[in-house]
């Protein structure tokens, strides 16, 4: 039998003692109070007013995918809105979120067995049959651990509270990944990619300064951060994953949502429009470029299906 350690025993402690609603097991908020408010109507007046306040760029076709930001709101809640606002009122079921690990080591994925997630806007259903499904593949397991103290997941989740309502959640957070990992990944999710599914990628981009141990430049770093993120949004805009990689390892840039977005990149169809909608900084809000974090809304559409022509008797009878 193998031997506990103590961070086995406190992720036993932590889902032992989430919430219990009728059978469902609830893997309960650690962001509420902190990183947006704590309370059902201050989460809903907060994020509506972002939404409110949102102006994304019209686009064409039925969302694939978004990248949204993943810090607390006060910085990045403006730039997740605009992809969000895409989102409003749109026939979408289920939602597969693929979200970075911040505080756990692994390689792979991790899909929690849990029934469901909470805010306080209310308890998200997890997609049983997709995870079970999800979680046969041999780089997709339920590890707990990664998900104990992970907020990359969490902050996507009253956002689409507020635009979706009902749906059902594919929630994979994403570790360590190299070589075949990202299609291997990206294979095993195709299958779900349903017209009334969309994906969400959780990522913050160039993170920078010495907190975060990345100085690329320090003159006019308003400007540069703006020509090392575009760099990379480019890349991603293209659907090219190797240049995104390559971009990556070029220029070191801290994009801790990179590994997500891989897997997006060998997700996305040919067809795929990819559309920036809105980039600025944490320098932006605070005043403060010392350390700065940037954030990025991204949208994927692809081509709406075509709709057969009716013959002259179908136009007769459907009048």
């Amino acid at each position: 039998m193998k031997r506990m350690t103590a961070v086995s025993l406190m992720c036993m402690m932590f889902f032992t003692t989430i919430s219990i609603y009728g059978r469902q097991n609830v893997r309960e908020s650690i962001l509420a109070g902190s990183w947006y408010p704590g309370s059902k109507q201050a989460l809903h007046t907060e994020v509506q007013s972002f939404l409110d306040k949102a102006d994304p760029e019209n686009v064409t076709g039925r969302i694939f995918a978004i990248i949204s930001p993943h810090a607390g709101y006060r910085y990045s809640g403006r730039a997740a809105a605009y992809g969000y606002k895409l989102l409003k009122d749109k026939d979408i079921q289920r939602v597969i979120v693929l979200a970075p690990s911040h505080q756990w080591g692994f390689r792979g994925a991790s899909i929690l067995d849990v029934d469901a997630y909470e805010t306080p806007l209310g308890v998200v259903p997890v997609d049983q049959e997709a995870g079970d499904q999800l979680r046969t593949h041999p780089l997709i397991e339920n590890i707990p651990q990664a998900d104990m103290r992970e907020h990359s997941l969490e902050i996507q989740l009253p956002f689409l509270q507020e635009v979706l309502g009902e749906f059902k959640l594919v929630p994979l957070v994403i570790g360590q990944l190299r070589g075949n990992d990202y299609s291997d990944i990206a294979q095993a999710i195709k299958p779900l990619l349903d017209d009334k599914t969309v994906v969400v990628v959780s990522s913050d981009f160039t993170h920078y300064g010495y907190n975060f141990s990345y100085i690329p430049f320090r003159d006019n770093v308003k400007n540069n951060l703006a020509k090392l993120d575009g760099g990379a949004v480019d890349t991603i805009l293209n659907k090219n994953f190797d240049g995104f990689r390559s971009y990556l390892s070029d220029t070191g840039i801290t994009i801790c949502g990179k590994d997500p977005i891989c897997v997006l990149l060998q997700m996305l169809p040919e067809n795929a429009d990819g559309t920036k909608l809105i980039y600025y900084t944490s320098g932006d809000v605070t005043g403060d470029f010392v350390s700065s974090v940037s954030y990025v809304s991204i949208v994927f559409t692809v081509p709406e299906p075509s709709q057969p022509e009716q013959s002259p008797a179908e136009t007769t009878n459907s009048q």
